[in-house]
């Protein structure tokens, strides 16, 4: 099985969590099925192809500030082992040196401490790879680039997302752009002063496993009672997601027919139905499935997965609703293809629903970050661009759901709650889940192809699906993320507020 092999500097620290997070992609941007095994100072990724690879691997400063990190494209079944460190900064420099070149064709204004950053960031990598046959010294050199690329990368963020707003402005028309929160629990006194005049759409989420504990038995009350309060604030509402077959979201009773593919398509016909009956003309637009691409609680294979998603859709075009029908995607980078049993990455899904022209208005990415699966590893605003950049390529109009840890501890209301003892490598606190809206956010709002972004999660109180995910903590106080997010908003659209 062809090999790649890197050696692991002493600088660098690779835990067993990180083997499961690191990834290769090939050229046309898919995730390779690889088999990661660490061993002493060596790190052996199995793949299945011999094609040069692309390997993403998490790295966390020195502040431990943590964000995936990508090499440039690398010969598999390499006779000497790579120094890990040298080719992440290789691959950062590539980065900071074309994002540089880009900014200058287009006229924009650099400072001259970006340019000095990138200069240091060349002379530093250049002597490491020279000194290669001296790996303490040669490590610490790109350690330095490293540093620096990454510092340079971060000052370009600002001159991106002013340069793509002005060009968005510049285009005349008052730009239409859902800015919303989702709610799966109770409009509380707590979240009502989270509906400031930033904010102008809701999602309300009818949890089936909480709308229909009996077959056939549903209770649309608390959903009724949180849409209601919405109009009475005067924000656009969008009910959903309808499915989200995750644990915390599918029936009990539905477990008893999971080797039963059409029955369960037919629970889920008769719920779609329900829905559709009691909320037609009470909602602006219809959010349909979310994440069905990557998990399930149940046993689902792919073309199953599909073809529920097709059918909840098609069922709502058949009801008559003209309302516009969005579908979301978790994971959109696609790392659980790393597993082999996996053929379909979620562009793939959302393609088939293009071609399929069954009437989907919107397709949304789901950034739930994080440092454990299901979470997506952090990223950094280029990152974020690259991927928005490449699911534009569908031509439809994109929407964005998104939210970040405020803490390491554990969270006994959390579906996916780690239960950790010890604090991780990553540092994780409501300093980082601001510092994330203010690197992410940016990159969202001024993308001509994004057309909404919404927080996924509220509240730390109530029963939730991310640990500390949420803009309350469970006292019900606003965290410092609200207040970022608030002002990056007003700046990004000072016209609508």
């Amino acid at each position: 099985m062809p090999k790649l092999t890197f050696r692991i500097p002493n600088l660098l620290t690779i835990s067993d969590e990180d083997c499961r997070v690191i990834h290769a992609v090939g050229c046309d941007r898919l995730v390779r099925a690889t088999s990661v095994k660490r061993s002493e100072d060596r790190l052996v990724l199995d793949l299945l192809e011999t094609d040069g690879v692309k390997v993403k691997v998490p790295y966390r400063n020195e502040r431990r500030s943590s964000q995936i990190l990508s090499t440039c494209a690398l010969r598999v079944d390499n006779k000497t082992p790579y120094s890990l460190i040298l080719e992440m900064a290789r691959g950062s420099l590539f980065r900071f040196r074309s994002l540089t070149n880009a900014c200058l064709d287009a006229e924009l204004d650099l400072l001259d401490v970006t340019k000095k950053l990138l200069q240091d960031a060349i002379n530093h990598f250049a002597r490491a790879a020279v000194t290669k046959e001296d790996p303490s010294e040669s490590d610490a050199l790109a350690i330095k680039s490293l540093t620096f690329s990454l510092e340079g990368i971060s000052h370009l963020e600002h001159v991106y997302a002013t340069a793509s707003f002005h060009a968005i402005s510049n285009q005349g028309n008052d730009r239409a752009f859902l800015r919303g929160i989702a709610l799966n629990e109770p409009l509380t006194p707590e979240i009502k002063p989270l509906l400031t005049d930033s904010l102008n759409t809701i999602l309300v989420e009818p949890n089936w496993k909480q709308c229909e504990t009996e077959v056939g038995q549903y209770d649309w009350s608390e959903v009724d009672a949180t849409l209601d309060a919405v109009r009475e604030q005067g924000h656009a509402t969008v009910l959903g997601p309808m499915f989200c077959l995750d644990r915390f979201a599918t029936p009990d009773w539905l477990y008893l027919w999971e080797n039963d593919f059409e029955e369960v398509l037919s629970s889920v016909s008769k719920y779609t139905q329900a829905l559709i009956q009691h909320f037609r003309n009470r909602v602006d637009l219809w959010y349909c499935a979310a994440g069905l691409n990557a998990q399930t609680a149940l046993d689902l294979k792919e073309e199953q997965r599909l073809q529920v998603l097709l059918h909840i859709i098609q069922q709502i075009r058949a009801a008559g609703l003209r309302a516009p029908l969005l579908v979301s995607f978790a994971k959109p980078w696609g790392e659980y293809m790393t597993n082999r049993d996996r053929e379909l990455a979620p562009i793939h899904f959302a393609e088939e629903l293009v071609r399929a022209r069954v009437g989907i208005t919107g397709i949304g990415l789901e950034l739930n970050f994080g440092e454990l699966s299901p979470a997506t590893y952090f990223r950094g605003f280029f990152d974020v661009v690259d991927l928005l950049d490449y699911w534009s390529l569908l031509g439809v109009p994109l929407f964005v759901t998104l939210s970040a840890p405020s803490s390491w501890r554990p969270d006994e209301s959390a579906l996916y709650d780690a239960h950790r003892e010890q604090e991780p490598q990553e540092r994780i606190s409501r300093r980082t889940q601001r510092e994330l809206i203010e690197h992410v956010l940016p990159a969202l709002l001024t993308h001509p192809q994004v057309q909404g972004v919404f927080w996924s999660q509220v509240s730390d109180t109530q029963p939730h699906r991310f640990p500390h995910a949420g803009l309350l903590d469970p006292r019900g106080r606003p965290k410092s993320a609200v207040t970022k997010m608030t002002e990056l908003i007003r700046t990004y659209f000072p016209e609508n507020i």
